[in-house]
């Protein structure tokens, strides 16, 4: 059973000395931005753990976004608390609250793909939140409690889930670089650690997690497809090696996605080749990615718009072979892997989505998406090709 919770609740004071009670309160305070009262309910080990300055930057059951946007989606979110359930060893409960909330990732999304003719993704998302036009998800979370001086205090158990959360940012890496079956086992081993631990907000904090790896579930079962979609329908044009801006050997081109897919994580393999006819051989191989689109809330400050189909990027890296193998091999350049796009989100008109692109500093792999370069007007030194083939006489480095 769950309650509609209604903040002008007059409780009783038995009822607001038991755990539904604390839980009220705190939630109470939270949706009146009473943050000092909210932190006045946590348990004393919760309170040494944190000051009330670092409270804030991670409040239980609140929306891990920036300050920009904090006040404004917590007040349009929604809390239902159920009954409360004590531990037989009675000093321990919890009770459930079922969350309506923002769905971060598809407003993030929906919100860059309708920037291009009505504004900013910023004024929009004001403009959203002012009309109640956006996405939502409804979960069910838990308000964890002890008993702490006789009183039921919140238990958030920041510790114990800071030590699960630190291993997320390797995990959207290996997600991001293609490292699938490693992105898989870290989400899934922190789903069950946060499932096991008595932490308020835990439940919601596995829901997140859950949605990244359905994300990579799915683009694991369209591999065979994808594979096939980056050899047909991606094409490289005008790559040339020459010097980036910090002076030293990069990769710069153009790729055009001639298929009818949008395209979330793109990366290019650079193949290192010596000798010629039968006695080329490949000695050294590095991957570039250059199209990497967030599947996590970015508080707007990167663009969250994939490779669209149509589209062409322009692209630079900076390779990273030793000097004796850019000095004695001759580099292909081909498509390694690429992500199709799996959020359910609108995508934006192409000319909309195409923003002007200026200057010769390549990305660097696994940072943000393509870079910002234009190709060299010199004869191209980089074969693009599907598959690498003899090196006609004639070709020098």
């Amino acid at each position: 059973m769950f309650l509609i919770f209604v903040p002008s609740l007059l409780l009783s004071g038995c009822f607001r000395r038991s755990p539904l009670g604390t839980a009220e309160r705190y939630v109470e305070s939270l949706q009146q931005f009473n943050y000092a009262k909210s932190y006045s309910l946590l348990s004393t080990q919760d309170r040494a753990d944190r000051s009330l300055h670092q409270f804030l930057t991670e409040i239980p059951l609140a929306p891990d976004v920036s300050p920009i946007w904090f006040r404004p989606i917590l007040h349009v979110m929604h809390f239902e608390l159920g009954d409360e359930h004590r531990n037989p060893d009675g000093v321990t409960a919890y009770v459930p609250v079922r969350i309506t909330t923002l769905d971060l990732v598809l407003w993030e999304r929906t919100l860059e793909a309708n920037a291009g003719s009505d504004g900013s993704p910023s004024q929009l998302a004001q403009r959203s939140l002012a009309t109640g036009a956006y996405p939502t998800i409804t979960y069910v979370d838990k308000i964890f409690l002890v008993k702490d001086y006789h009183h039921w205090r919140i238990m958030a158990g920041f510790a114990a889930r800071d030590r699960v959360l630190d291993r997320h940012r390797q995990a959207m890496r290996n997600f991001y670089e293609g490292r699938l079956d490693d992105a898989t086992a870290q989400l899934q081993s922190m789903i069950a650690e946060l499932e096991q631990l008595p932490g308020t907000g835990n439940p919601g904090v596995a829901v997140r997690l859950r949605a990244e790896l359905a994300e990579a579930g799915k683009v694991r079962s369209e591999m065979p497809v994808a594979t096939s979609y980056g050899g047909a329908k991606l094409k490289l044009n005008g790559v040339a090696m020459r010097m980036a801006e910090e002076r030293v050997p990069a990769i710069f081109g153009e790729i055009t996605n001639a298929g009818g897919r949008a395209i979330d994580e793109l990366s290019l393999a650079v193949t290192w080749y010596q000798g010629r006819g039968k006695n080329l051989k490949a000695v050294q191989r590095e991957e570039h990615s250059i199209v990497i689109t967030p599947i996590e809330f970015t508080d707007f400050s990167r663009r969250a718009i994939p490779f669209l189909p149509g589209e062409k990027r322009q692209f630079g890296f900076i390779l990273s072979a030793p000097p004796e193998v850019q000095q004695n091999a001759t580099p292909y350049v081909t498509v390694d892997s690429l992500a199709f796009t799996q959020i359910p989100a609108p995508l934006p008109k192409l000319n909309e989505a195409e923003a002007p692109h200026s200057g010769d500093k390549p990305v660097r792999a696994a940072t943000s998406p393509a870079a910002s370069a234009a190709p060299s007007s010199a004869p191209s030194l980089v074969a693009a090709r599907p598959e690498p083939g003899p090196l006609p006489d004639d070709h020098h480095h």
